[in-house]
């Protein structure tokens, strides 16, 4: 599961900090400290993955150069107590690979250098951690914007008090979008969440995720050393070990303060997850579409800005509420049916859909050009309707998927709440009733329970035989569309063909697949490591 985490620090030349140090550790180069004549050699230092250089697009070139980019970011400090550059570290997802983390580096790097106009060197580590998931980033910035003469003022903005804390929030929040943007890119679940645990654990409360809440407002316990844990097989209680059942009821405490709130408030009673207000409201819109605008391409096509549903929010992403429109033109509807095609074959290259193809490129070419009438409205009305059937069909077994992603998740906190309060609370003691103690430990096990058959149900759904009924399904979809689209082609009216088909290709070539398009900011100039 995807974890978030980002840290701001500041070096400061009171602290004996130096920029040019710092820059050479993170890089794993050799730089010179020309104020001082100091060497820092890293060059042998493992870990670095990539380093790339990001400035404002009118910077000088050799801000480019780390070698005299931080140099001469400390000279244009004079003072003994300057900050002489600011860091900031950000976990990347373990579930992308070594490019898409890459890309998402710098994305995070561009945003900021967008909106602070400073240099930024962003260094990808990979993880010293046995388990292999800790990749991160460290993007060290100057404390003074770059314009084409060189340094200018410094971005106090970053400094601290009211300014500080709003750009801080900011910085967070665009971080988790940034992040969570490329995760959908790249076909993950997962997602990320820069607000703190406590407001996460209340809205997983008003959610009834009762042991999700649970894991997010817990405390964690301090480590027990070898010599303290033997001490506690003899019974003997150190200081740990005391400060351990403190946290421990404290959790427990704050758990149940919680839950008696959001129970006060109505919120914490479970609710069907397929049968919500909010899951109806999703569903509507995955069948009438969204307003979200994603540019999509086919041979001969180019098309931008119009109405259609996007695979991934079938999915369940986020989407506008659909209002009443009115009556959409011809040349409305041939978008329309033009970008349906497109985000099909970029998502299936393999569908045969070549007469399809063939009847709105004629169309998309003759659009200003159409007489609206009754036949030609139908024959396109039809074509939307099989190809938003398609596109249904297509994401079924996707959408199934994703939900035993989420249902592996919720049974595994769970679990780790049951196993947890098992763990600590065996038996009623003298700090509950043993009827109180049946109850808390009760609610729990009505989660589990309740996870057990959501996760058993989410299993079901995506077998063996489930995935060739879809693909069947699917096929059979295609060939109702391409079954139409001749139809159409062999009309012998000219308002319905009105084109010549000779003209067109008769293997036209497929298009191809294309990820969503993650918004970037301003451009920035960028100068990989070699």
């Amino acid at each position: 599961m995807a974890i978030y985490h980002s840290r701001v620090k500041v070096f400061s030349r009171s602290r004996g900090d130096s920029a040019v140090a710092a820059a050479a550790y993170r890089a794993g180069l050799l730089l010179i400290d020309h104020l001082t004549g100091q060497r820092h050699d890293y060059r042998r230092r493992g870990g670095v993955v990539e380093t790339i250089c990001l400035v404002p697009q009118d910077a000088p070139d050799w801000a480019l150069i780390p070698g005299e980019l931080w140099p001469k970011a400390e000279a244009a400090e004079n003072r003994k107590n300057s900050v002489v550059a600011r860091e900031f570290e950000v976990a990347l997802p373990h579930e992308l690979n070594d490019e898409q983390r890459s890309v998402l580096a710098t994305a995070i790097g561009q945003a900021l250098v967008a909106r602070y106009g400073f240099a930024v060197q962003a260094s990808i580590h990979s993880p010293g951690s046995r388990d292999g998931l800790n990749h991160h980033v460290h993007l060290l910035a100057t404390t003074r914007r770059l314009t084409s003469e060189g340094f200018a003022e410094k971005t106090r903005e970053l400094d601290g008090g009211a300014s500080g804390k709003i750009e801080i929030e900011w910085i967070r929040q665009t971080i988790a979008s940034t992040i969570n943007a490329h995760l959908a890119a790249a076909g993950i679940d997962a997602r990320v969440d820069h607000r703190r645990l406590e407001v996460q654990a209340e809205e997983a409360l008003a959610r009834g995720d009762w042991a999700e809440a649970m894991v997010l407002s817990r405390q964690p316990t301090k480590h027990m050393g070898k010599t303290a844990t033997a001490l506690a097989r003899k019974g003997v209680m150190t200081d740990r070990a005391a400060e351990n059942e403190r946290i421990v009821r404290e959790n427990e405490e704050a758990f149940e303060q919680l839950l008696a709130q959001a129970e006060q408030e109505g919120r914490a009673v479970p609710g069907s997850n397929g049968h919500s207000h909010n899951q109806a409201q999703r569903d509507r819109r995955r069948r009438t579409g969204s307003r979200n605008d994603l540019p999509t391409s086919l041979p001969g096509l180019e098309i931008h800005g119009l109405r259609g549903m996007r695979l991934s929010e079938a999915l369940g992403w986020s989407a506008e509420e659909m209002e009443p429109r009115p009556m959409r033109s011809i040349g409305e509807l041939v978008m329309e049916a033009a970008r349906d095609l497109a985000e099909i074959l970029s998502t299936r290259s393999d569908l045969v859909l070549v007469a399809t193809q063939r009847l709105l490129r004629n169309w998309t070419a003759q659009t200003a050009t159409f007489v609206d009438n009754a036949d030609l409205r139908r024959g396109l009305d039809g074509l939307v309707e099989r190809l938003g059937r398609l596109k249904r069909s297509m994401v079924k077994f996707a959408q199934r998927t994703s939900a035993l992603g989420r249902a592996k998740k919720l049974f595994h906190l769970a679990e780790q709440a049951w196993e947890q309060f098992n763990g600590d609370h065996p038996r009623p003691d003298g700090e509950w009733s043993s009827q109180e103690w049946e109850k808390r430990r009760g609610r729990r096990l009505a989660v589990l329970e309740k996870r057990t058959a959501e996760l058993a149900t989410a299993r079901a759904a995506v077998s063996e035989q489930r995935w060739n009924d879809d693909e069947n399904e699917i096929e059979i979809r295609a060939a109702q569309v391409e079954q139409w689209s001749e139809a159409m082609l062999a009309s012998p009216e000219p308002e319905i063909v009105h084109g010549s088909v000779a003209s067109i290709d008769a293997t036209p070539a497929m298009p191809k697949p294309s990820s969503m398009p993650v918004p970037v900011p301003h451009p920035t100039r960028r100068r990989p490591r070699p």
